[in-house]
């Protein structure tokens, strides 16, 4: 069965925009290439931060944004955008338990116009997820795309994981997010290879992000080398952490914005938005 016919996204997409018509507005807006990955190549990337602020930036430009948290045995997304937890067993896990769900009852609303996520509980147990199946991974997926006009999905990097590979399959555009560690570049060639012996594409993925960058005297040529592309660097930010432990969105909330940060937050948005 078709999966658009039997969820009815129009409806779904009415009542969770909070503006008027707004599926016949992302009807002439909308961005087919509208998935966008995130995966980490190592420890000190804190990619739930970049995602987090980088969705609130996309809403407020009046785009529907979904930060999808692949994370399943470790969510926080919510946490970072001072939501309430989902109860055990709802949200991400019951989505994918069952092609009938209801998706405006699984969805986090943010108190942020324009932005949701979809997360697990932190109460699911981990077993929970043992024997999810990628076909409904991918399904989450694609009602999510559907659903809104940008997909953010925060990947572990576990690569067997029906949430990692599937992820990154169903991702339009791809980022692997390095901290200044050398382990980061053979980190990322052992994950493309073992996407690539399972038949999934890495080439969108070809995209690298510099994170919490601390001034170290770190070799960027691997990265030209790689034949991969260097396509933004954000520095390290005391505040960016402050803010995130009381619940806080730094690109929103900060008393003093770092124009580092800002800039490197555009140009990633260039990116993604075309």
């Amino acid at each position: 069965m078709d999966i658009r016919k039997k969820i009815g996204f129009k409806e779904q997409l009415a009542r969770l925009s909070p503006k008027e018509n707004a599926f016949q507005e992302l009807e002439r807006q909308k961005i087919l290439e509208n998935v966008i990955g995130f995966v980490p190549a190592g420890d000190h990337t804190d990619i739930s931060l970049l995602v987090s602020n980088l969705g609130l930036y996309l809403a407020d430009k009046g785009f529907s944004t979904c930060i999808l948290d692949a994370k399943v045995f470790y969510p926080n997304i919510y946490k970072l955008l001072d939501c309430e937890a989902n109860l055990k067993g709802r949200g991400l896990l019951k989505s994918v338990r069952s092609d009938k769900v209801d998706f405006r009852e699984e969805i986090i609303k943010t108190r942020f116009s324009n932005l949701y996520i979809m997360s697990t509980s932190p109460l699911d147990s981990m077993e929970d997820f043992f024997d999810i199946k990628e076909e409904e991974v991918e399904r989450v997926i694609l009602t999510l795309k559907e659903m809104f006009d940008l997909v953010l999905i925060d990947i572990p990097n576990f690569p067997p994981l029906e949430f990692c590979y599937s992820s990154i399959k169903n991702s339009n555009l791809g980022f692997v997010v390095w901290s200044e560690r050398i382990d980061c570049p053979q980190n990322t060639s052992r994950l493309f290879q073992f996407m690539s012996s399972i038949g999934i594409g890495i080439a969108k993925f070809a995209n690298i992000i510099l994170s919490n960058q601390m001034g170290f005297n770190y070799d960027k040529e691997i990265i030209g080398d790689m034949n991969l592309r260097l396509m933004a660097e954000f520095p390290f930010i005391p505040d960016l952490i402050d803010c995130s432990l009381d619940g806080r969105v730094y690109l929103k909330e900060t008393v003093l914005m770092d124009n580092r940060f800002k800039r490197s937050i555009d140009k990633l948005s260039e990116v993604i938005l075309g």
